[in-house]
């Protein structure tokens, strides 16, 4: 998951996200903190957030490698038809433009958007969103150092 991002960041993100779910303000101020050239927490939540959120519909209308380009075809035309698709967009293009200039309670409110996100398009129930996180921080692991998957 989030092949496109820095582990880094996928660890900032999932650790921001993490601390929203536990209310831990402490971890949550701290993890807002960035340099001028680092990328913001919000930011990165809402790319997160967005990769989740492509994966998660992708799979929902059986998109994945071995389908025949007819079957691609009519599989990503039944996804983009669809109002939770749109809608799915909708929310990540408003994070996408809310995330740069965010102030605290926003990125709060950011993150608790991806989280409900999850909640509700993976059909996961909310004591599953911490193991999640903690799988994707655990498989991102590998990757710092240029090692792994």
């Amino acid at each position: 998951m989030a092949d496109t991002m820095a582990p880094d960041d996928i660890l900032r993100a999932c650790g921001y996200l993490e601390a929203v779910w536990r209310e831990d303000t402490a971890s949550m101020a701290a993890l807002l903190e960035h340099g001028p050239a680092e990328t913001s927490t919000p930011v990165l939540v809402t790319r997160l957030g967005d990769d989740i959120m492509q994966r998660l519909l992708t799979g929902r209308f059986g998109i994945h490698d071995g389908l025949s380009p007819q079957e691609l075809q009519d599989a990503a035309e039944a996804m983009h038809a669809d109002p939770a698709v749109r809608v799915s967009k909708l929310l990540i293009d408003t994070l996408t433009n809310i995330a740069p200039t965010a102030s605290p309670a926003q990125s709060e409110a950011i993150a608790r958007a991806v989280l409900s996100y999850i909640i509700l398009i993976g059909d996961a129930p909310p004591e599953a969103l911490l193991p999640l996180l903690a799988h994707l921080r655990e498989s991102t692991l590998p990757r710092i150092g240029g090692t792994g998957p």
